[in-house]
């Protein structure tokens, strides 16, 4: 899931971290991922925190409290320390700034260090 109040920035991010095989479901903001969540249950959810919104924090503490297993990671534009902190302190697994949107690939699912490489598309995906 990915959650961001821009769409070309969900774009981005879709483009950096999902796989042609992966369903990927795009939220505006973090009021509708939560109502997502009890839905889909994603293994992964990638939220913007570029605006630093306290129901972004309260997003990820709650994703993490009802869905333990998911994987929340913040992206944000900023490289401040005290976004990193509170991202962590909310339950963040990770945090990435959109500078280095390519490490969103491995961070989302460490596990696709054993898969063979992709070739990605260069259009948009439908």
């Amino acid at each position: 899931m990915i959650v961001d109040d821009r769409a070309i920035a969900r774009h981005l991010v879709r483009q950096a971290a999902a796989l042609p095989q992966d369903t990927v479901l795009e939220c505006a903001s973090p009021a509708e991922a939560l109502t997502a969540m009890g839905i889909f249950q994603p293994d992964c959810v990638l939220i913007n925190i570029s605006h630093p919104l306290p129901d972004a924090f309260a997003a990820i503490k709650s994703i993490r409290e009802t869905h333990p297993a998911t994987r929340v990671l913040a992206v944000s534009t900023f490289r401040e320390a005290r976004l990193q902190q509170l991202a962590s302190d909310a339950g963040a697994a990770g945090y990435v700034t959109t500078e280095n949107l390519s490490e969103l690939f491995l961070l989302a699912a460490p596990e696709r260090l054993s898969l063979p490489p992709v070739r990605r598309s260069k259009g948009p995906r439908k």
